[in-house]
């Protein structure tokens, strides 16, 4: 029995996570780098029911976008609990098209942290910044890749 191939699931997640956290300080910094928070929205969506480590880590990364961006921590898991149990199934039986259901969970995600953010400074009596131009961006990237990586294979 080998030793060293029973590590390389946890080796390959280190890395990742690595990659992840640089690339996310990148997309900070420079606007036309997408921050991916609709990718991993729909990547949680559709393995939630999963048992694997990717689950946490996509989670670990939407926090971590979360802070880098300036919205309020935990927004996006508030926003997973409402839509997961509240706007998913309806989603479902409404479209049958992945396509559909991927686009418009990927909006869901970005307009959804937007509306929770804005409630929660509402609720804490803060001002919060306005609806930028870029998200539209954000969300057009996020569709293509999610509609490349994240499709059922069927």
């Amino acid at each position: 029995m080998r030793r060293d191939i029973t590590y390389n699931r946890h080796l390959k997640l280190t890395f990742l996570a690595l990659f992840l956290f640089t690339y996310q300080i990148f997309a900070g910094v420079y606007a036309f780098l997408s921050p991916l928070a609709g990718f991993f929205f729909v990547y949680i969506v559709k393995n939630f029911k999963k048992e694997d480590m990717e689950i946490y880590l996509a989670f670990l990364y939407l926090c971590f976008f979360e802070l880098n961006q300036g919205f309020y921590l935990f927004s996006m898991v508030f926003l997973f609990v409402i839509f997961y149990y509240l706007i998913k199934p309806r989603l479902v039986s409404m479209f049958e098209s992945e396509a559909w259901i991927i686009s418009i969970t990927v909006i869901s995600a970005y307009v959804g942290l937007y509306a929770v953010n804005l409630f929660f400074a509402y609720f804490l009596n803060q001002p919060f910044s306005r609806f930028s131009v870029v998200y539209i961006f954000y969300i057009l990237i996020d569709i293509v890749l999610a509609s490349l990586f994240l499709r059922s294979k069927s």
